[in-house]
């Protein structure tokens, strides 16, 4: 029997060949040999052979012999934004490193959604999930807690629950910001930000809030929603700047408020007059004119520990739960010189 080269040949077809059982073969091609009693010259031949014809096992059946499935469920709120896209690779490259695959999914902020996907993610016997809850998954969170399934939350914390975490200073990196403007002579200081609970969102605006209470400053806030049915966040920062013309410096909570910031100021010519900072950074950012200066978080460091973090707990289930924050980085550009 001439040997297959494309790696085609099932076990039988391998084991007839070699003149052994099936199960011989499985143990051998799913790491058990020793464990199955089978002596390291069948064992070597077995694998010599395989080698050969490039025989590669279909990932189910693999998964079923040894309880592993290989694949790691990441859920972020929107894997094609700007901040999670980009950590999203750098988690999906630290964990094939580790021969783990990922799975995505996207919640985009819904609550039912969130926990639709993580029951999936479960029956689809994922060994661990890396999570950016949203604002309401303390339930989901506690019961893979109690599963004990391997699980690292990153972003946003979900608040009085124990779990794995790494994040950023969002309450210090956005003190800096704030007092940044401050120092270069902005009086007014306005700050945009969404409607949300979550805690890092929250942190940043507890930062902005005693810095300017500290500097016995006046709070100019405004709260926007990028839901479709909420109106158009660029109308409503339009006619917050125009309510409010004594405004003369803003901190944006995040990117995607800064675009629609800065779209706004663009209808007004407001652009080279307003100074601006924002917390993340965004390539497009470096491209404006001026170019707008921000808070960058380290992504691929966010993205590595978190990886680290989880290897950690798969290789031990009763590991102590660990948190990491890593500063982010002030990034001084024209907009707020």
């Amino acid at each position: 029997m001439l040997a297959r080269k494309n790696g085609s040949m099932s076990i039988s077809e391998i084991a007839k060949h070699l003149n052994v059982s099936k199960s011989t073969v499985s143990l051998v091609i799913n790491g058990k040999a020793e464990e199955g009693r089978i002596s390291k010259a069948s064992a070597q031949r077995i694998r010599d052979y395989i080698e050969e014809i490039g025989y590669k096992p279909n990932a189910l059946a693999k998964s079923l012999a040894t309880g592993k499935s290989r694949t790691i469920g990441l859920i972020v709120e929107n894997i094609g934004d700007s901040f999670f896209g980009p950590i999203a690779l750098h988690i999906e490259e630290y964990l094939r490193k580790h021969e783990y695959q990922v799975l995505y999914s996207s919640t985009m902020g819904d609550n039912t959604l969130a926990a639709e996907i993580v029951q999936t993610m479960l029956e689809k016997q994922v060994e661990g999930i890396i999570l950016a809850p949203t604002d309401a998954m303390r339930t989901e969170v506690e019961h893979m807690l109690k599963s004990k399934v391997p699980l690292v939350l990153f972003d946003r914390k979900i608040p009085n629950v124990q779990t794995n975490y790494v994040g950023t200073d969002n309450y210090e990196a956005s003190r800096q910001a704030v007092e940044h403007l401050l120092q270069q002579g902005y009086e007014r200081i306005g700050m945009v930000t969404i409607d949300s609970q979550q805690p890092q969102m929250q942190d940043r605006l507890r930062a902005y809030r005693e810095v300017l209470s500290e500097d016995g400053r006046e709070e100019q806030l405004l709260y926007v929603s990028f839901l479709a049915r909420s109106g158009d966040p660029v109308d409503a920062i339009t006619k917050w700047l125009k309510k409010n013309p004594q405004i003369d410096g803003v901190f944006f909570s995040t990117n995607y408020v800064c675009i629609a910031g800065l779209k706004a100021m663009r209808k007004l010519d407001r652009e080279q007059t307003l100074g601006v900072i924002t917390f993340d950074d965004l390539e497009v950012l470096e491209l404006m004119r001026p170019q707008i200066s921000c808070v960058r978080q380290p992504l691929e460091k966010i993205a590595k520990a978190v990886v680290q973090m989880l290897i950690e707990q798969l290789n031990d289930r009763d590991k102590p739960f660990n948190e990491k924050i890593i500063k982010s980085k002030l990034q001084i550009r024209e907009s707020s010189l």
